[in-house]
């Protein structure tokens, strides 16, 4: 083996009279590719060479091979070698039979780590596939980083990659250099492509292949949309290119004459973006597999559409990482996934073997067991022939007199393949074709295997008023459909208030008049079961409208809204106040970080340790403008992680993020994060790229310094204990670091997945189980030297002082505050009461609160007639609970006020904090009487805090279950 080369050789672009070879060596050399027949016919490669970006292992850079071997027999062994300075490297490969009659292809995605290596292997030499196809992620961290190629890909199937040719599509952990070197701008030597090599197209036998880089919708675009800024003009003309391209590619004379069109890219049917932009494709020009990856589980959809239901198969391929393979096939219960009744069944696999024939398309998808051994996990068989859906057993049923007519059958697949069960009903001689069975809420798509027999439901209604011949088959119903109800309501939402509005709801719904006449109708707001408010509508015949209403919370707390005949939903209005333990800052900069949860804090061999056990327990470091870092920061945490995640919790465990989201767009400043695995990953992200890259494994179970430094100029290193662990390259001195400077700093807590615009957040958090000795951030990336005085000298203030904004002292942890009331008027004040000396006798105060026995609440209710002389108090010890106290021996006046006083316990037991729910007090003036409340938070703003008091977060640990969001890798 030549010991210049480093990664290869391995074999693209295989055809029936060529090959391209490629190989990277460290520095370059003349180099010779030859190609031996059995026979002794001899050929020689073509061969190019490019100087790659450099990178931490090859600082100037190495160089990336290749060589077309031309005019070549088909369906022929070659020996060939690759040989520079008396060197060799040598391997063989077959070159593919022309115009075949069927073709044995082999499919993955996301191998990542790739820690199924070996028992891959083993499948490909079991199966012997001609070419096989890469969906992309070969990287775990990022095509920024070189050896993750070489770890992952290159050395752990090396033998494999010599004699089979692979092609490969980019994948959203391929962005990069690297990426390009070694995969697209070799495969754009010969393929046709519209864009050197990343889409591209190819025919073999009865097939023609049409493989997409979906990176600019499904990252790009994505990370646009994720992080709330415009899509450039370059990415926005690059996706019309590339879509137009795959049109064209797919009408051309080529794809029609192919008996199949297969389309593959990264992102799966799923995918937001590719929904809009592929599937309309696909659909429209008759592609009858479509397949992506990206999810790391199997999923297998047909079309929504009736007229072309299972013509069009959609499948996600599951990662190649790691052992999995699991079935579940839809039921009719529920969906599989919220959002997609088309959905049939999901999964785990690692592999698929895709056979095709000019009259049948198989495809069998595989699992590996932990024992290496290979698991069957699904077989898609397509064919040209008609769908052949038989319907027995009819059933026609009137529900009600507004045209709802449930409809049972037993469905059999008497065809040849896979087909989509839908029932043609007649209504009045006009068809309506039904392809969703089930309830309302669940109703989904039903397949069926040759041979395979299913009962199916489902309701239609028969819309205008009058008589109807519903007709299914030989089956029949008469009815008569009655004036249906005037309104029928969809679409509901709920959304509460921020800022000074925190103490409001928008709620809306989308209501449609059902009726051929106009009509004036009101419409109810329901709050927790009781009617709220109304509206009162004029609606024009068939009208459809969005009706909204805005409604203002007298307390706060969790309410149960419904607008006229809807399921309610759950809204938080925020409400109480509370000690928030603050973690003081020895940096100079005033940066005090809150404490949340019932983290203990307690020292241990002399130092100061905060032990992050519970969901709710993270360090928050509160946005600042004064924390933005333009040019390049350090993050440094201290911590003991104590485990990594289990199967049913989020990864991506958070030492520090600074962000909306820990990934799944260009949504973070920082990420310093710990895989499930026990990997760890880093990143930053610039315009709307995610740069991120992996390096380094957690010490789990014991005390580690964690570093992460980025500078546009130097790049970004990670380090542990002051070791190296990753390296990526700088950006441009043109990009822009994202600060979202409006986010918090975390430790130990971060959202995860996709931005939801209707929440304005992912659906869902993550959690760091561990403990934190120390934190840093400074505004400059710091060198390799200063990380490791750092590290060294814990206690010390070290280098870069000057650059050093927080430093939190976990010795010093500020445990009490004051709220204190705006002076208030039971009623509008009016300057007739003041010259009438008319007062206001204030007689009870109902407290409600969350105080543990560690903590206390102490409250000092006050009247004034000016607002600035009191005129009586009341001292009140308040206990956890509802309290009751009579203030009628406080003297008649014209405004009041409440101090509390709050403590805190916070200590080696936990963290213990008071919460002051609401206050309401009960005022008379005469006959006429009234209730004050300070109980949302508008009310306790317009007074004065003083201390660690503040508000609660909103809703930070909570998922949405009625959002779809796949997390993915």
């Amino acid at each position: 083996m030549n010991k210049n080369i480093i990664n290869g050789p391995y074999l693209l672009d295989p055809h029936d009279t060529q090959i391209t070879v490629a190989w990277e060596t460290v520095a370059s050399e003349p180099f010779k590719v030859t190609a031996r027949a059995a026979d002794g016919t001899e050929f020689f490669g073509d061969v190019c060479c490019r100087q790659e970006e450099p990178c931490r292992e090859y600082p100037k850079g190495a160089f990336l091979y290749t060589a077309v071997i031309r005019d070549l027999v088909p369906d022929t062994e070659y020996a060939y070698m690759v040989s520079g300075n008396g060197e060799v490297a040598a391997a063989s490969f077959r070159t593919l039979r022309r115009e075949p009659q069927s073709i044995h292809l082999l499919t993955l995605s996301d191998s990542h780590l790739f820690h199924n290596n070996e028992a891959f292997k083993k499948a490909v030499t079991e199966e012997k596939p001609e070419i096989i196809l890469h969906g992309g992620d070969i990287s775990f961290g990022t095509g920024y980083q070189h050896d993750q190629y070489k770890d992952n890909w290159f050395h752990k199937i090396s033998e494999i990659l010599a004699r089979t040719p692979v092609y490969y599509i980019h994948g959203n952990h391929d962005d990069g250099p690297f990426y390009d070197a070694f995969f697209a701008a070799p495969q754009g030597r010969t393929v046709h492509t519209p864009d050197g090599g990343n889409t591209f197209s190819f025919d073999y036998g009865p097939a023609h292949f049409t493989l997409i880089d979906s990176n600019p919708w499904g990252l790009f675009e994505m990370n646009a949309v994720n992080s709330e800024v415009p899509l450039d003009p370059e990415t926005r003309r690059h996706i019309d290119d590339i879509l137009r391209w795959v049109e064209e590619d797919l009408t051309s004379p080529a794809a029609r004459r192919a008996k199949w069109r297969i389309l593959m890219m990264h992102h799966p049917y799923t995918d937001s973006f590719n929904n809009r932009y592929i599937v309309p494709i696909a659909e429209r020009c008759k592609a009858q597999l479509v397949l992506g990856g990206h999810l790391h589980y199997y999923v297998k959809a047909v079309s929504v559409d009736p007229k072309v239901g299972a013509r069009t198969v959609y499948v996600c391929e599951g990662s190649a990482q790691d052992p999995e393979a699991e079935y579940t096939k839809n039921t009719g219960e529920k969906r599989l996934l919220s959002e997609f009744p088309e959905v049939v069944a999901t999964g785990r696999s690692n592999y698929g073997i895709l056979d095709v024939t000019e009259k049948t398309l198989t495809y069998r998808l595989y699992g590996f067991l932990e024992n290496g051994s290979k698991k069957l996990v699904d077989t898609i068989c397509l064919t040209h022939d008609e769908p052949d859906i038989r319907l027995t057993d009819i059933e026609l049923r009137r529900l009600d007199n507004n045209g709802n007519v449930e409809i049972r059958a037993l469905a059999e697949n008497r065809g040849t393949a896979m087909a989509e069960v839908s029932i043609s009903l007649f209504d009045n001689k006009m068809e309506h074709t039904i392809n969703l069975f089930g309830n309302e809420e669940n109703s989904q798509v039903v397949t069926l295997e040759p041979g395979e027999k299913r009962k199916v439901e489902s309701v239609y209604q028969a819309m205008q008023p009058g008589e109807h011949l519903l007709c299914v088959g030989d089956t029949e119903l008469r009815l008569v459909v009655f004036e249906p109800t005037q309104l029928s309501f969809a679409h509901m939402r709920v959304q509460p208030g921020r800022g000074e509005s925190a103490d409001c709801m928008v709620a809306g719904i989308e209501a449609t008049n059902n009726l051929d006449h106009e009509i004036f109708v009101s419409v109810p707001l329901y709050i927790n079961q009781r009617i709220a408010e109304t509206k009162s509508l004029f609606f024009r015949a068939h009208e459809k409208r969005y009706i909204e209403f805005h409604y203002k919370f007298q307390q706060g707390g969790e309410y149960q809204v419904s607008i006229a005949d809807q399921l309610p939903k759950e809204v938080s209005i925020e409400g109480g106040i509370r000690i928030i333990p603050r973690i003081l800052d020895k940096s100079g900069r005033g940066h005090t970080a809150l404490l949340h949860g019932s983290p203990k804090v307690r020292e241990i061999d002399g130092h100061m340790e905060v032990a992050l056990e519970q969901y709710g327990d993270y360090i928050e470091i509160p946005a600042s403008r004064d924390l933005e870092a333009p040019q390049g920061f350090t993050g440094m945490v201290w911590a003991n992680i104590e485990r990594l995640a289990r199967a049913s919790e989020m990864g991506h465990n958070p030492l520090m993020v600074r962000g909306k989201s820990v990934g799944w767009g260009a949504t973070y400043c920082l990420r310093m994060v710990v895989e499930r695995t026990g990997g760890l990953k880093w990143g930053i992200c610039h315009d709307i790229t995610e740069y991120s890259w992996q390096g380094g494994e957690a010490k789990v179970g014991s005390w580690a310094q964690y570093t992460m430094t980025f500078d546009k100029k130097a790049g970004g290193d990670s380090y542990c204990d002051g070791q190296q662990l990753a390296h990526v390259a700088g950006v441009s001195a043109e990009s822009e670091i994202r600060q979202w400077a409006d986010q918090p700093i975390f430790v130990g807590y971060s959202y995860i997945g996709h931005v939801i615009p209707d929440i304005g957040r992912p659906k869902y958090f993550t959690h760091l189980p561990g403990r934190i000795g120390q934190v840093r951030f400074y505004e400059q990336g710091l060198t390799a030297e200063e990380n490791r005085e750092i590290c060294e000298n814990p206690e010390a203030e070290g280098p870069k002082r000057e650059a050093l904004a927080v430093w939190l002292d976990f010795r010093n942890i500020l445990k009490v505050g004051t709220h204190t009331t705006e002076w208030r008027h039971p009623a509008i004040y009016n300057t007739s009461f003041k010259t009438q000396k008319k007062y206001w006798r204030f007689t009870q105060l109902k407290a409600r609160t969350n105080l543990p026995l560690q903590a206390g609440l102490k409250a000092t209710v006050e009247v004034s007639d000016d607002m600035a002389t009191v005129k009586g108090s009341r001292q009140i010890v308040l206990k956890n609970g509802t309290n009751y106290v009579d203030l009628s021996g406080l003297p008649e006046a014209q405004f009041l006020r409440i101090v509390t006083e709050f403590s805190a316990e916070v200590g080696p037991d936990g963290t213990f904090v008071p919460e002051l729910l609401s206050y309401q007090v009960v005022a008379s003036n005469g006959r006429d009487f009234t209730d004050m409340f300070w109980s949302t938070r508008p009310d306790w703003e317009r007074g004065r805090f003083t201390g660690a008091v503040g508000f609660p977060p909103v809703d930070r640990l909570r998922d949405y279950p009625e959002y779809t969001d796949v997390i993915h890798g």
